[in-house]
């Protein structure tokens, strides 16, 4: 699998995972462009994760949820983003 494969995977990965802990990207790049920096930082983060099946197991789990697990490279980012 060629890096830009694993790069649309995981950008859907990390995409969910913010719409489980109430971040909307998409809202976020549009009040503020330079947040598309940080975007693609979180993804490249999650393309470095060992945990994808783990990842993709709890969201299955959790639809909805207050926090992302304590494994997830983007955690801080996320929660950060979801409680502004």
């Amino acid at each position: 699998m060629g890096i830009f494969d694993k790069f649309g995977r995981r950008a859907s990965v990390m995409g969910k995972m913010a719409e489980t802990v109430g971040v909307d990207f998409a809202e976020q790049v549009a009040r503020n462009p330079a947040m598309a920096s940080t975007y693609r930082e979180a993804v490249m983060r999650c393309v470095h994760c060992t945990h994808d099946g783990a990842c993709k197991s709890w969201m299955a789990k959790h639809p909805q949820a207050a926090h992302a697990p304590d494994y997830c490279r983007n955690k801080d980012l996320l929660e950060r983003l979801a409680g502004e």
